[in-house]
């Protein structure tokens, strides 16, 4: 199954793009479920919602919607990963646990580009996450993509987020077999610019081909500038769409 949604959906610049004049903020999520199923909340990079806000945005989408959590940078981007980051491991999944379990489909860490490859470290790292969870990795240093590395994530069941942030040649890995993941950061601009159609389609194939390789593919747009990330994840849908017609 393939579910397309964004990195986030509270962007004033949606306004009029992609939410109606009329729809007040606190039903832009109600808005956004009805035309997508999943979403990716990156405000939880930088702090977690309060359980009411949480059991709030649970009940204003469909019972299949799914959100993807961003662990938090202070667990991901702390240069001495992993040695002090149980504190922060604890505090976090005490309050992640307020997402209903039904609607929370993994969470995703995202680790800084000056973070450079260390298969101990990373090991050391994954064996502190709380098992009932399902986890993806992204890696933003070329320095992690190697053989041993899919082999490291294959062996503690996370999956590997194929991404395209400039500067790095990202290998299309699928290290889980009910898994692939894939962010778009924006097409020759980070966080912005819309994907021509030839390039969509290019994807769309390669796509077909994660879903050959697991059972679930998630894809996410995060070119969220001028409501690009709407506008290019409805148009992938679609021809996703047409294909398997």
């Amino acid at each position: 199954m393939v579910r397309i949604g964004t990195s986030g959906w509270v962007y004033r610049d949606w306004r009029e793009r992609f939410y109606p004049a009329g729809v007040p903020q606190r039903r832009w999520l109600e808005y956004y479920a009805e035309r997508f199923d999943t979403v990716e909340l990156n405000a939880t990079t930088y702090r977690l919602p309060s359980e009411k806000q949480v059991d709030t945005w649970c009940a204003n989408v469909p019972h299949n919607f799914l959100f993807t959590v961003k662990l938090s940078r202070l667990i991901t981007h702390r240069r001495d990963l992993p040695p002090r980051v149980d504190r922060f491991i604890e505090n976090y999944f005490a309050r992640a646990a307020c997402f209903d379990a039904r609607k929370l489909a993994q969470i995703l860490i995202q680790f800084p580009p000056y973070l450079k490859r260390d298969d101990a470290r990373l090991a050391a790292f994954l064996d502190k996450l709380p098992r009932e969870y399902r986890y993806v990795v992204e890696f933003r240093d070329a320095s992690w993509f190697e053989p041993a590395v899919r082999e490291l994530l294959s062996a503690h069941d996370v999956a590997f987020c194929i991404h395209d942030y400039p500067g790095l040649n990202v290998p299309r890995w699928v290290t889980r077999n009910d898994l692939a993941y894939v962010r778009f950061h924006g097409y020759r601009a980070l966080y912005a610019g819309s994907y021509p159609r030839r390039v969509l389609t290019r994807w769309a194939e390669t796509l077909r081909e994660l879903e050959s390789a697991a059972r679930n593919v998630f894809i996410y747009f995060n070119n969220d500038t001028a409501a690009a990330a709407v506008k290019d994840a409805a148009a992938l849908r679609a021809m996703l769409s047409s294909r398997n017609a």
